[in-house]
């Protein structure tokens, strides 16, 4: 008994020691126990199916108030409806919740998200970091809708926008009806809402340099968004927060210099066609320069490993400092990347 336990008692110490050296390997898992936020999703959706044909008026007028700017990118661009204000809207806006595919819709989005706490809790512990990193910045409101699959998500104003009608599951049979192609659905599920509400969210706020509008700008601007969701969900699998299977990151991983190389020999790394920044930076089956085996957007991939590099070489820089960094240059030689 006696041997039992000391036994448990040195395994406690050696996982507690193992997580120390792991957090001191890592320097974004920072400290946010004392910080006090917690993310609210707002459930749109539901306030939205549950209005009957009588309060309709009476909704779009509290919809308005409530959520402003949402509300309006919502109905003009989401669903294509026009703006609240206009004669017109609430006779579009009633077809679109009594179309029988929506109400239908909106009933699946329920059985798979009768709840957010979930999704609450990783984004409240994103946000503790983002306000350890950025104690001056105001924390977004976050809003949930459906809009039969046309946006995954937004952001406009404050409001970071989820539509949860597009992370039903990779299998979900409205994804096949629609014609999707697997590269698409594989990342419609719900635990890829925290990278993918983020993205989006850095997407917004890091600006891109446009002095340098060619491949390797394009490659660094979205390894700053990378690193970003590096420091916000230090503890998510790479593999989860850009989208890749396992085969594709092993691939990236055994394939970094063949790829960088190729880059460089083909003078691709300088280049403004938008076509050749399309097929390295955008989501596609896979990379057309490369094997059908390669996943699409490899180019984010490499400029991630860029930037991982240069805060590692200059581990006296703060987040801040490394994603409003504009000299392109400058991160690349700091990077000392050389796969």
């Amino acid at each position: 008994m006696y041997f039992h336990t000391m036994k448990i008692r040195i395994l406690i110490l050696v996982f507690a020691f193992l997580s120390i050296i792991s957090c001191r390997q890592n320097p974004l898992n920072v400290n946010i126990r004392d910080i006090d936020l917690a993310m609210k999703i707002n459930r749109f959706e539901k306030e939205l199916f549950s209005m009957s044909s009588d309060t309709l008026k009476q909704g779009i007028s509290y919809f308005s108030d409530k959520y402003d700017d949402f509300f309006d990118v919502f109905s003009y661009h989401v669903i294509n409806i026009g703006m609240p204000a206009e004669e017109t809207y609430p006779v579009y806006l009633s077809m679109f919740l009594n179309d029988g595919l929506n109400r239908e819709v909106y009933e699946e989005t329920m059985k798979v998200f009768p709840d957010l706490t979930d999704l609450e809790s990783v984004l409240s512990d994103a946000f503790k970091r983002y306000s350890y990193h950025f104690p001056d910045k105001d924390i977004p409101v976050t809003v949930s809708y459906i809009s039969r699959f046309n946006h995954s998500n937004f952001t406009v104003g404050n409001y970071i926008c989820i539509g949860l009608d597009k992370y039903l599951g990779i299998h979900s049979p409205y994804y096949k009806s629609l014609g999707l192609p697997l590269y698409q659905r594989q990342n419609m599920f719900r635990e890829k809402i925290p990278s993918d509400v983020l993205y989006a969210f850095a997407n917004m706020d890091i600006p891109f340099n446009d002095e340098s509008d060619n491949l390797l700008g394009h490659c660094i601007h979205q390894g700053k968004l990378m690193y970003f969701l590096d420091a916000l969900l230090p503890d998510q699998p790479d593999s989860l927060k850009i989208g890749f299977t396992v085969d594709q990151m092993k691939w990236c991983r055994n394939n970094e210099r063949r790829m960088w190389e190729y880059l460089i020999e083909n003078k691709l790394l300088f280049s403004s066609e938008k076509m050749v920044i399309q097929k390295l930076i955008g989501p596609s089956p896979y990379t057309s320069y490369f094997t059908t085996e390669s996943p699409g957007r490899t180019g984010v991939w490499i400029g991630w490993q860029i930037v991982r590099g240069y805060a590692k070489n200059n581990k006296d820089l703060t987040l801040r400092e490394i994603i409003y960094e504009m000299d392109y240059q400058k991160i690349l030689r700091g990077s000392g990347y050389n796969p």
